[in-house]
């Protein structure tokens, strides 16, 4: 069946933070003299992020309970053979890295406007699922996104659940009014976007913009989102 809709991850996918996660993780880490490369931090970021997949709330606050964080903080390390700081300097590197997180701000790839355009261009109905907790127009409008995207759906539109649970891809289904298997989802994580979108039908994109996944061949991948229009075709 020909692909009516594509839908479309947030971070990592459609844009990127400046400094990104894993550079701010890096340099966060050589501060307290741990030697962590950001090629390094990158794939253990996406290890930790696989084992503990909608377990860790997306930001700290100092008056929040810092428990988890100090649990995906020593995940990250462990996974990359790094025994984990004493608590108290642990504690140090979760104020440090969220006094650092402050500056971040979204920056748009720059294949994301071409892809988005082609896809517009071929009558695709194209739509955002994202797992922030906020009402994502306000940021797409920032960045001159907005009439790229057809919809948007968040936490927010289910209750709170985001990826890779049901309720917030057949919400994408819903607004986009298709079927399951006239739909594409991109995005970055094979755990949360591909697992999440084939569990309800719909056909996974792992876009791998740093070639960490090679290996991966349960889901159809990309390394660029100039490389849709191309995949569109084999899949009509």
């Amino acid at each position: 069946m020909a692909i009516r809709a594509v839908f479309f991850d947030w971070v990592n996918t459609l844009v990127h933070l400046e400094p990104d996660r894993h550079v701010l993780s890096s340099q966060v880490c050589r501060e307290f003299g741990i030697d962590l490369s950001e090629r390094d931090a990158l794939r253990r970021i996406y290890a930790a992020e696989a084992e503990m997949s909608g377990k860790r709330p997306q930001q700290w606050s100092p008056d929040g309970d810092p428990e988890i964080y100090l649990q995906y903080n020593e995940r990250v390390l462990a996974e990359a053979g790094i025994a984990p700081p004493d608590r108290q300097t642990a504690l140090r590197l979760l104020k440090r890295f969220a006094e650092r997180y402050r500056e971040v701000t979204f920056s748009v790839f720059d294949d994301a406007r071409i892809a988005l355009c082609q896809l517009k261009e071929r009558g695709i109905i194209t739509g955002l699922i994202s797992n922030m907790p906020q009402q994502m127009q306000p940021v797409l409008g920032k960045l001159g996104l907005e009439e790229l995207l057809d919809f948007t759906v968040s936490p927010l539109d289910v209750n709170g659940e985001g990826k890779p649970a049901a309720p917030i891809f057949l919400a994408a289904l819903k607004r986009a009014n298709v079927k399951a298997d006239e739909a594409l989802h991109v995005g970055d994580e094979h755990f949360s976007d591909g697992v999440g979108a084939r569990g309800v039908g719909i056909t996974p994109v792992i876009i791998d913009r740093y070639n960490l996944f090679a290996s991966l061949t349960d889901y159809h991948r990309i390394t660029s989102l100039q490389q849709l229009p191309s995949l569109l075709d084999t899949l009509e």
